[in-house]
């Protein structure tokens, strides 16, 4: 076990959150005993106030969404109007990190997100905000978790879901993650925690010449050229990277060699289930994203079963003014004049109007009606 680093994530954030309006936290507690971290955003006085839950990706925090200046689509969305909430899920960020005093182990899956954390996380946001339903926002596999939710009872809660580079599995492809498919086996001699973040954190100090020699691979795997540079990385590395338990990374390999998103007893496949969900879906691609590309997303969006949804490829040659692989979709330079758009767009059509906008709409109508007579 690798001690301190809750108390050296507490330091960060704290050191992050300076100079700018730290978000209120709350906590959820799952069936299964784990406490989760929330924080909310709120919303400016006056405003519509559509709760909007927003879940990072694998081995990631609440900065993935939540990033150090204007790189925050939180933020942003909560200057829009909008009700914010950022869940941490178990092992991430201020939620409950496996330590020799709690009994809890690095040896959970995906279904624990999808049948625990996500509905602890939701029961807060909707007793907190009084609201009927939610919306949600998930980035890579915040995103497959909503795929996931909206198949079972859980969608009458949802509102709608955009999802950001999530793929299923069905088509995901990348020439060095095929060489490791062999060594997969490995994976079982592997430490229950993954050290990932905690290597990052150490490793921060030398950004600049790791965005150097890496320049490839993080081009194909997360940041497109020009959407990062060392300084940006090295906030990234200190911040938005954690650990992961082994189990979780097995999971994922199982999932690339089958291409299939199946249950640990690989029973319930989550890609063959596509037509279950209803309710309206935002699917987001980036154009150069080698990790989740585009065919995997075109794919999910050709098979949910609403009949409100929509599939958007960022990039230059669908008229935005930078490409984008994964990671930068919501942490890239350019993101907030990009993406971020796109989200908030979907989410304007797709909120239930307030009294007031309801009266004012029909009073405008009221007026074109007599203005045509």
């Amino acid at each position: 076990m690798i001690p301190g680093i809750g108390g050296l994530q507490t330091l960060i954030d704290g050191w992050f959150e300076a100079g700018r309006e730290a978000p209120r936290r709350y906590h959820a507690t799952t069936r299964d005993g784990w406490r989760l971290a929330l924080y909310r955003y709120g919303k400016p006085r006056g405003s519509h106030g559509t709760p909007v839950l927003l879940c990072h990706g694998m081995s990631s925090n609440r900065w993935n969404m939540d990033g150090p200046g204007r790189l925050s689509l939180a933020r942003y969305l909560a200057r829009k109007g909008y009700d914010i909430w950022v869940v941490e899920l178990r092992g991430a960020g201020r939620s409950t990190r496996p330590r020799w005093w709690n009994a809890k182990q690095y040896d959970w899956r995906f279904e624990d997100y999808v049948y625990h954390d996500a509905p602890a996380a939701l029961r807060v946001v909707l007793r907190e905000t009084g609201a009927e339903h939610v919306h949600w926002v998930g980035h890579s596999m915040g995103g497959m978790i909503a795929y996931a939710l909206l198949m079972g009872p859980v969608q009458s809660k949802i509102a709608s879901a955009v999802t950001l580079a999530s793929p299923t599995m069905s088509e995901v492809g990348h020439p060095m993650l095929d060489f490791g498919l062999p060594y997969r086996a490995l994976l079982r001699l592997a430490p229950a925690r993954v050290p990932v973040g905690t290597a990052a954190r150490l490793g921060a100090l030398w950004s600049p010449i790791l965005h150097w020699i890496l320049q490839r691979p993080i081009g194909e795997l997360g940041f497109h050229e020009g959407s990062i540079d060392a300084a940006l990385m090295r906030t990234l590395m200190l911040t938005a990277i954690d650990d992961l338990p082994a189990s979780l990374l097995r999971e994922f390999a199982r999932w690339y060699e089958t291409k299939a998103m199946s249950d640990r007893y690989e029973m319930f496949d989550f890609t063959e289930h596509l037509e279950r969900i209803a309710a309206p879906v935002l699917v987001i691609s980036g154009s150069k994203d080698e990790l989740t590309p585009a065919r995997d997303l075109e794919y999910v969006y050709e098979h949910l079963g609403s009949n409100d949804k929509a599939f958007r490829v960022i990039g230059k040659a669908e008229g935005f003014a930078h490409d984008y692989s994964h990671a930068d979709l919501i942490l890239g330079k350019y993101a907030p004049d990009d993406v971020y758009p796109v989200i908030f767009e979907w989410l304007e059509r797709h909120r239930e109007r307030t009294p007031a906008e309801r009266a004012r709409s029909a009073k405008l109508r009221v007026v074109r009606a007599d203005a045509g007579s």
